[in-house]
Formats: C-alpha cells, sequence, structure tokens
C-alpha cells in the first residue's frame, strides 16, 4: 500500500509540473509581451535604395536608410514611383518611363509579384487530392473537373459522383510519369488549386529520387517533364505561383535554405538564384513585393528583419537593411524565472504538440533560491524535504507548485 502511494505521490508531482511548466509561462507571457514593431522598406526606382515609409510621420514620410529624408506627400509619392503609382496616375504625375523603360498600368500589373513563405507552410499536412485542371481549356477561364487525383505510390484519377477509380486515365497519366523517369513514391505534390488564376500550370512532383517533375494536363493528354533541377540543388521545397506576365513558375528551396525561381521563359526551367542571405525554412518568414524594375524582400528571423533591394532581372543583390530584434519585458523575464517551459503553438507550424523551449541558464539561481526555501520549510521530514528541494532545483517554479498542490502523507 506505501509502495501504491509513492508512485501515486510522484506521478501527480510530475503531472502538475508538467501543467506547470506550461501553464506559468503561459500567464507571464500573456503578462509581459509586447508586439514587435517593425517598419516597412520598400526599394526606391528613383533613388535606387531601400526606403523607409511611414505616412503617419508627417515631418518624413519617406526617408532612405542613409538618412535622406523627403518631408511632404508629394515628394514621398514621387520617390516611389512603381509602389504609388495609382496615386500617380490620378494626380497626372507618373512619369513616362524609368531608367530608359517605358512605364504603362498594364507592364506595371503584368510584372507585379506579391509572395510570401511562413514554415507553416512545410509543416501543414497535404491535402493529398488535388484538381488536375486543363491548360488550355477551349474557352476563357479555368473549369473543375469531374475527378480529382492523389498521387504517392501510384497515381489515381477518382470520379466525384461516383467514388470510383478511372483505371484508364489513372494508366494513362501512370505511364506519362514513368516513360520520363519518375519514380515512385511521390515525396510531396506542390502547386496552386485555386481556379481565380489567370492560368493554370498544374503541379509539381518530387519523387524518391529527389527529382523535381512538372505535371499538368494539356488538351485532355498528360504532360510531363523532368526538369532536372534536382540534379543541380537538392530539393526542400517548391511553391507555386502563376504570375501575370509567365516569367517563372513559382520558388524553389533547397535544403540549405538558398531561394530560387524556376525560368519558364525558355522552356529549359532554368534557376535563378535570389541574392539574399539563406532562410532557415523551419523558423524564418519571408514577404516579396516586386514591380517592373526591383523586388523588394523582407526576411523575419530570431534576430529582427532583414530587407534587400533586388534588381528585378538578375536578383542580384543591390541594397540591404537589418533591423536587430528588440528584447521585450517577456524575454527578459523568461530568462530568469524558466530555464526551459513548454508550449503547445507554435509559429512554424499549425500542428498542436508539446514543444520544450531553453531560455539559459539564468532560471536556475531562482531554483536554487526557492530550493532553499522549500528546504526550510517545517511540517515536512528531512528526507521529503531534500526529495522536493531537488526536484523543485530541477523544475523552478512550476516543481514548486506542483510540491504544493499534492499532499503530503504525514
Amino acid at each position: 500500500m506505501k509502495i501504491i502511494k509513492n508512485y501515486t505521490y510522484w506521478f501527480l508531482l510530475l503531472f502538475f509540473t508538467v501543467i506547470g511548466a506550461w501553464i506559468i509561462p503561459f500567464l507571464v507571457k500573456k503578462i509581459t509581451v509586447e508586439p514587435e514593431r517593425y517598419p516597412f522598406l520598400y526599394y526606391s526606382s528613383v533613388v535606387k535604395e531601400l526606403c523607409i515609409i511611414d505616412y503617419k510621420d508627417k515631418e518624413a514620410p519617406v526617408r532612405e536608410i542613409n538618412g535622406k529624408a523627403y518631408t511632404t506627400i508629394a515628394q514621398a509619392d514621387s520617390v516611389l514611383p512603381l509602389f504609388k503609382y495609382r496615386q500617380l496616375l490620378s494626380e497626372g504625375r507618373m512619369p513616362d518611363s524609368i531608367n530608359g523603360v517605358e512605364i504603362t498600368p498594364q507592364k506595371i500589373r503584368a510584372k507585379s509579384v506579391v509572395y510570401r513563405f511562413s514554415p507553416s507552410v512545410i509543416s501543414t499536412p497535404q491535402p493529398g487530392l488535388y484538381i488536375m485542371y486543363e491548360s488550355m481549356p477551349k474557352r476563357v477561364g479555368l473549369v473543375s473537373p469531374g475527378d480529382v487525383f492523389r498521387l504517392k505510390d501510384v497515381i489515381e484519377f477518382i470520379d466525384i459522383e461516383s467514388n470510383t477509380v478511372n483505371l484508364e486515365k489513372s494508366e494513362l497519366f501512370r505511364q506519362a510519369l514513368q516513360k520520363e523517369g519518375f519514380q515512385f513514391p511521390a515525396q510531396w505534390v506542390n502547386g496552386n488549386m485555386n481556379p481565380r488564376k489567370p492560368y493554370d500550370e498544374g503541379y509539381f512532383v518530387l519523387d524518391v529520387k529527389g527529382q523535381l517533375f512538372h505535371l499538368k494536363m494539356v488538351n485532355g493528354r498528360p504532360f510531363v517533364r523532368n526538369t532536372h533541377v534536382g540534379s543541380k540543388v537538392a530539393v526542400a521545397w517548391f511553391d507555386m505561383l502563376e504570375v501575370p506576365d509567365k516569367r517563372f513558375y513559382g520558388f524553389l528551396y533547397d535544403q540549405t535554405g538558398n531561394i530560387y525561381i524556376i525560368g519558364n521563359e525558355s522552356g529549359k526551367y532554368d534557376l535563378l538564384q535570389l541574392g539574399i542571405e539563406p532562410l532557415n525554412l523551419k523558423k524564418d518568414q519571408l514577404s516579396i513585393l516586386g514591380n517592373m524594375l526591383y523586388w523588394t524582400i523582407t526576411v523575419t528571423t530570431e534576430k529582427g528583419r532583414d530587407y534587400y533591394g533586388l534588381e528585378m532581372e538578375t536578383l542580384k543583390r543591390l541594397s540591404e537593411y537589418h533591423v536587430a530584434k528588440t528584447h521585450d519585458l517577456w524575454e527578459k523575464s523568461a530568462s530568469w524565472l524558466f530555464p526551459f517551459y513548454l508550449t503547445f503553438e507554435d509559429n512554424s507550424s499549425d500542428y498542436l504538440y508539446p514543444r520544450l523551449h531553453k531560455t539559459g541558464i539564468n532560471g536556475f539561481i531562482i531554483n536554487i533560491i526557492l530550493a532553499l526555501l522549500l528546504i526550510a520549510a517545517p511540517k515536512r521530514s528531512t528526507k521529503r524535504k531534500i526529495q522536493s528541494g531537488i526536484w523543485v532545483l530541477v523544475f523552478g517554479l512550476p516543481g514548486i507548485l506542483a510540491t504544493l498542490l499534492v499532499p503530503v502523507e504525514k
């Protein structure tokens, strides 16, 4: 009976310690956390430099990173013609050309690129069922077919109404894949299933050997090409982006975090690397605002935010700017209160599961103080005091909460 009571005591102690390691930091973070505020930057095609934009600042709504300020809204708009082109068009102040390149609203829209990447994109489970649109429809607009397909160990097209496999169509696409050298099973399938897009480029599929294949349907027949990208880089992920001018298929990430676009203009799936530092695909976030002359890229990391200005054609780096992350009250408190703590949510994933976070050794100073106070407390046996003291020394505040909640047999 005594053994059972001991097991019960230690089980409850561990249970409440784990709960405390999650709930106490959660409450402290709610009270102390401060949202990180970063400036908005955009690469100017006029001054050819990254500019900080803050229209709430009436004295300097736009400021170059080298410090030069533009003190009126009119000046600020003129410095960023490809960003504020609608306003400039309405005022009749839009230039006809920039850097010798003719500027029209049609060209601006055709060359516009808006893209975001978050680690949750990779960690989120794939749907498993995909829609294969006709890439060369006879009429304007994409029409949803009467079937969906799945691609893992084999490729199968499933009729939506009867929920049966279309064996003939499945075999047709399977033979096309294998003829091109695709080796099952597929590691992942990536495409854009939204029908409200200017055109359809199907899917990019990574086979078991790390080769990237392009798969789509043209005039009811399978179109399969080995891009041979997997022979040049170790492919980690691909994001389809059907841009209006059809310059590229989307963004490719390799295993080291470098980013590329896969070219669509030559038909050879050429790789062009973005001139930025490699990303941590498990933690970093990226956004791109591109126009017909330059791209502005923003990368948010654990250390802060990096801004890059790239030349549109070559994607070479022209300018860069870094804003260091400020340590708020939560981070300062956590480093002293909790040597480690638990969370069930994280910005890098949509999954809910326990995650252990380490903050450093500073928290053990508090743990030592709490352990000594507990050992000095009355109404406990010397053996139990030592055991509880060691427990609190290791687990800190969650540990002392658990020792106070779990009753001790007299």
